[in-house]
């Protein structure tokens, strides 16, 4: 099994040592400062995606219609991504982004539920890090509010509740408020009525929800994070104004535990491999674009 890993940030670094550990041969591609990585051979995009039987790009393949390669000394637009990956098997997350450019056949491992919620607690471990080290104030205690309660909501809470934070979350259905308070936590509604009373404020909806009015009602001291991809859930502008405490975190994975990050796309692109050749890992290119065991 051949695995071209191209482009993104550390953690694709770790997945191509994960997919060598997992008894792959691995190039990886588009880290042109790299003169090695362990046993790993270091190519450029496009003969790495020759050489291989799939590639495996980051969760978002494509940035400014280029391919997410900040590492490497040449980029390449998105008009030309098929001319590099022909009809092999991709590998990535947001696939949708990627199939107007390419009729090769595309598998989207941030779509799988396993990816999702390993990676929802490193992005929760990753907020954590990030007050435990800018917050200064003791999280034990704290009134927290965490809005939204999705994976990464629900991981959050449970952690945040363990160091001691008196923690509130919002949601806006009955039944996920039923399962906060199933777990000792508060549940509020997205009315919000209590602002003003919590120091530290998460959000984790990619949606519009802390806007200048409610920012206008935030303790002067309220310390929040923002989780959601950008442009964020929170008013930045008004908070700028407001000269709150506020750090958009976005890729956090990528930043506190690109290792485990890394690793968790292996073990994804493999259970989806193992899935198309029924229970098998390895696979080939046939020439309808199918996976196939060897």
């Amino acid at each position: 099994m051949k695995a071209a890993i191209i482009g993104g940030d550390k953690r694709m670094l770790y997945a191509a040592k994960a997919f060598l550990d997992n008894g792959a041969e691995v190039a990886i591609a588009g880290f042109d400062h790299l003169q090695s990585l362990c046993d790993i051979r270091t190519a450029s995009i496009a003969d790495a995606a020759e050489w291989a039987d799939f590639s495996v790009l980051p969760i978002r393949p494509i940035l400014d219609e280029k391919l997410n390669c900040p590492y490497a000394k040449t980029t390449i637009t998105a008009d030309d991504f098929a001319s590099y990956f022909g009809s092999k098997p991709i590998f990535c997350g947001n696939a949708a982004r990627l199939s107007a450019y390419t009729d090769a056949p595309l598998y989207d491992y941030a779509a799988r539920e396993e990816f999702a919620v390993q990676n929802a607690i490193l992005t929760a471990e990753g907020a954590i890090e990030l007050i435990l080290r800018c917050y200064e104030d003791s999280v034990f205690g704290t009134d927290v509010l965490i809005l939204g309660y999705g994976r990464i909501g629900r991981a959050l809470s449970h952690r945040l509740s363990a160091l001691g934070a008196k923690v509130t979350v919002a949601a806006r259905k009955l039944s996920d408020r039923a399962w906060i308070e199933s777990e000792r936590i508060f549940a509020v509604d997205y009315s919000l009525k209590e602002l003003n009373k919590y120091q530290i404020i998460i959000n984790t909806v990619p949606a519009p929800v802390l806007k200048a009015a409610e920012i206008d009602r935030l303790h002067e001291t309220a310390f929040l994070i923002d989780l959601a991809s950008a442009p964020g859930g929170m008013d930045a502008e008004r908070i700028r104004q407001r000269d709150l405490t506020y750090i958009h975190a976005l890729g956090l994975p990528g930043k506190t535990a690109p290792k485990a990050a890394g690793r968790i796309i292996k073990d994804t692109v493999i259970n989806i491999i193992k899935e198309e050749n029924g229970g098998k890992e390895n696979l080939r290119l046939c020439n309808d674009g199918l996976l196939l065991h060897l």
